[in-house]
């Protein structure tokens, strides 16, 4: 049997998922490591880093092997093979970004949803099927459902046409881009700002409302206690860059200061 997405399950269920990201090191251990902490997911960065699919490509036959669901951001949407090579090599499901309209993630989902919610090139044998041989029917119905669409939004375009978004068939999640909705309002950066908080309030009552999953990266646990407390369900915590950066920058200062170097 093809492998199952044991965050569908959770959001199913209504639960909160939990997971981090990858953006700095790109060896497969960083993955065994995420699964033996406990996390949900992982979400590997494409759009900001250099990573290639030769690179990728191991880090989610780690994940899948694990039981650590692998996502992955790519580096852009506008060409399905940036997407379904992705999915080929075993993604059990991809963070889109920069969503604006209903035709946008409906062409997507066409591209990357097999028959008959879409045309994705028929592929059954490789990392995304284990490379379990079976009926077409059963195995492409499996990776539709198990195939998980997370529809970023980061402008206030994306934000106006969020509740349409929502009612798109195969749309899983909805996760906010901060940095990138503070820069379309014009307030680039300032992530505390009251008129963005309160674009990100209307966000989480438009999903609650669609009943459609929710929620945003944070990087320290009280942040990430505040958006649980708002509902969210879809929680990526941190990342390798910063995990491994606020560790030693915290532990630096004491132990200059123990020998003697302050």
């Amino acid at each position: 049997m093809i492998k199952s997405n044991p965050v569908r399950k959770i959001l199913q269920d209504g639960k909160p998922t939990i997971g981090t990201w990858v953006t700095l090191c790109p060896h497969p251990r960083i993955i065994s490591l995420y699964a033996a902490c406990g996390f949900d997911f992982v979400i590997i960065e494409m759009e900001h880093t250099d990573f290639g699919l030769d690179t990728v490509g191991p880090l989610l036959l780690t994940a899948r092997e694990a039981g650590l669901t692998p996502f992955v951001r790519p580096p852009g949407t506008r060409d399905p093979h940036d997407l379904t090579r992705l999915l080929d090599s075993g993604a059990q499901g991809l963070v889109l970004p920069s969503i604006d309209t209903v035709e946008q993630i409906q062409t997507i989902l066409a591209a990357t949803k097999f028959h008959p919610m879409g045309h994705r090139p028929l592929n059954l044998r490789g990392p995304h099927t284990d490379y379990i041989s079976g009926d077409t029917d059963m195995m492409t119905k499996h990776l539709n459902a198990h195939t998980l669409s997370v529809v970023m939004i980061e402008s206030q375009t994306g934000v106006a046409n969020l509740g349409d978004i929502c009612a798109v068939d195969g749309v899983d999640a909805i996760m906010i881009g901060p940095d990138d909705l503070s820069q379309d309002m014009g307030i680039p950066g300032e992530l505390e700002h009251p008129d963005l908080l309160a674009v990100i309030d209307q966000i989480f009552e438009t999903c609650k409302a669609a009943d459609t999953p929710c929620g945003l990266t944070s990087h320290t646990v009280e942040k990430a206690t505040h958006w649980l407390g708002k509902g969210a369900q879809w929680l990526p915590y941190s990342n390798d860059a910063a995990m491994v950066f606020n560790a030693a920058n915290a532990a630096l200062p004491a132990l200059k200061k123990a020998a003697g170097r302050e």
